[in-house]
C-alpha cells in the first residue's frame, strides 16, 4: 500500500492570523509569511542591543522631523500590495500620528532587520516585499554576528545597494538625518571594539 501524500498546512488569511495571534501569549512573536505563520525565536542580547542602538540613533536624528519616529517591532499592514504577509521588523520609521492602532502601521519609510543565522534564508524575500511599499525608501539589513550592514535605498524607479563592513565605515541616510559609524550600531555587543568606539 502506497504511503499517503503528506499535506501542507492550509494558508492563513491576514484576518485569521491576527485573530489567532490575539489568543497567543504576549511573549510569543510570530509573523505571517506567504500565508504561513512563523514563530520568531527570542532575540539574542546582541540582536536586541543593535536594534535599540539603531532606534535611539534614528530618533535622535529625527528630532527635526517630529512627525516621524523610529519604533521596534511594529507590525506592518502591507495589503493590498501583498496579501497574507504580516511582518514585524526589528526597527521601522513611521508617521507618529498615523493611526490609533498601537500594533500596526500602514505607511513606513525605513525598515531595519537584525539578522541571525536562522533568519538568513528568508531575509531576501522580506527585502523584496518591503521594496513593493511605495513609501519605503530605505532597508537596512544588519548582521548580528559580524560587522556587516546592507543598505538598500530607493533611487527613482530602482534600488541601489551599499554594504558596510568596517567599524569605522559611515552610515549616512540623509532622508532621516542619520549619520553614524557602523561601530555605533554594535556598541554594547561582543563585537564592540576594545577601544570603546
Amino acid at each position: 500500500m502506497a504511503a499517503s501524500a503528506q499535506r501542507e498546512p492550509p494558508q492563513l488569511s491576514l484576518k485569521a492570523f491576527r485573530a489567532w495571534t490575539a489568543t497567543r501569549p504576549e511573549e510569543e512573536h510570530r509573523e505571517l509569511l506567504d500565508g504561513f505563520p512563523t514563530r520568531r525565536t527570542p532575540p539574542t542580547k546582541a540582536h536586541q542591543r543593535i536594534a535599540s542602538n539603531l532606534e535611539r540613533l534614528l530618533n535622535d536624528a529625527l528630532v527635526h522631523t517630529p512627525e516621524r519616529a523610529a519604533y521596534q517591532r511594529v507590525g506592518l499592514n502591507l495589503g493590498p500590495v501583498v496579501e497574507n504577509y504580516d511582518p514585524e521588523p526589528d526597527v521601522v520609521v513611521i508617521d507618529v500620528a498615523e493611526s490609533p492602532d498601537e500594533r500596526y502601521a500602514d505607511r513606513f519609510y525605513l525598515i531595519a532587520e537584525v539578522v541571525s543565522a536562522s533568519d538568513r534564508p528568508k531575509i531576501e524575500g522580506k527585502r523584496e516585499i518591503y521594496k513593493l511599499h511605495a513609501a519605503c525608501n530605505c532597508i537596512l539589513t544588519i548582521q548580528q554576528d559580524r560587522h556587516e550592514l546592507r543598505i538598500d535605498r530607493r533611487a527613482g524607479n530602482g534600488w541601489t545597494t551599499q554594504i558596510l563592513t568596517r567599524p569605522a565605515d559611515e552610515l549616512v541616510v540623509t532622508d532621516f538625518g542619520l549619520r553614524c559609524t557602523l561601530a555605533d550600531l554594535y556598541r554594547g555587543t561582543p563585537l564592540q571594539t576594545r577601544s570603546g568606539k
